[in-house]
């Protein structure tokens, strides 16, 4: 591993570009990748469900203890004093927490079809409510071509749609790690997973850990958030002009479906929160009088924003 690195390629880390981030090549010892790989888990296909309850094409394991030997070996080494004070040397961030319920991390395998739109991750952990600074994945897949998709991107802007938007590309090859801090500018995803037939029994293979802190910059702070997605955008297979093939068709059917699953889950969100202020104010609204009493009536319209 590249434990005598730590200043060098903090240093990289630093300068990397659209964010800060690191490719690290041959991560883990061979013999101790191979292990993780003979005990990775197979796909559940009845449990694979996305965040919006839609059938899914990603598998992920959060329990990894229970997977085997290596896996615990991995969950060790990962919250050991000496690994995180390495990955704090190499991402300048100091107080990191490793999460052991793996909230969102585990094993990660998407199969053919799968794609993750770009996005930035949620920034509070759901149960301690620290801040989420860095993730780590490291690749799992001993063949891989990057015109098969599935390579992950690192974009400047989510919400760039121009051809000369600035990102830049890994692929997810056994024993690479990337390194990168999460913040409201680490936008990241990867394109659809397109196999070809003989291929099918591959799958996009990764372990991934999310590490947080108590605190962080206040110029770095944000409201709380879940993660925040950028649906696709017109396939390249669309052109105007030309007639609309049965592929083309589908693809542009495959970002409209998504589209509306996000739309769909707002709305809901929405909905549930308007739901809960309502509450709220009938409960905070006979309090006026005794607030007014108590001289505090001013103070209670600003914390509940009451006209």
């Amino acid at each position: 591993m590249h434990i005598d690195d730590a200043p060098t390629l903090a240093s990289q880390f630093q300068a990397a570009q659209p964010f800060r981030h690191l490719l690290l090549r041959d991560f883990l010892e061979p013999q101790f990748i191979d292990a993780i790989v003979e005990e990775f888990p197979s796909p559940n296909l009845e449990a694979m469900r996305s965040e919006f309850g839609d059938a899914s094409k990603k598998h992920t394991v959060e329990a990894i203890v229970d997977l085997g030997p290596a896996f615990r070996r991995w969950d060790a080494l990962l919250q050991s004093p000496s690994f995180i004070e390495w990955l704090e040397t190499v991402s300048g961030i100091d107080g990191l927490r490793f999460d052991p319920s793996y909230e969102g991390a585990g094993t990660h395998n998407n199969l053919h079809g799968q794609a993750l739109d770009i996005h930035i991750d949620f920034n509070h952990h759901h149960v301690t409510r620290y801040h989420r600074r860095l993730n780590l994945i490291v690749y799992l897949c001993e063949e891989w071509d990057a015109d098969w998709g599935g390579c992950i991107e690192l974009h400047r802007n989510g919400w760039d749609r121009s051809a000369d938007r600035e990102f830049v590309c890994y692929p997810p090859l056994k024993n690479h790690a990337v390194l990168f801090e999460t913040n409201e500018q680490s936008w990241h995803g990867f394109r659809e997973i397109k196999l070809p037939e003989d291929k099918r029994h591959l799958s996009r293979k990764s372990l991934t850990v999310y590490y947080y802190s108590t605190t962080r910059p206040e110029v770095e702070c944000a409201a709380d958030h879940s993660t925040i997605y950028v649906p696709d955008w017109i396939p390249d297979s669309v052109k105007p002009g030309e007639l609309l093939s049965d592929e083309a068709y589908r693809q542009l059917e495959v970002v409209m479906t998504r589209r509306d699953h996000y739309l769909r889950r707002l709305y809901e969100r929405e909905s549930l929160l308007q739901d809960r202020y309502v509450r709220l104010l009938r409960y905070v609204l006979p309090l006026r009088n005794v607030a007014k009493f108590l001289g505090l009536d001013a103070v209670l319209k600003r914390l509940m924003r009451v006209p």
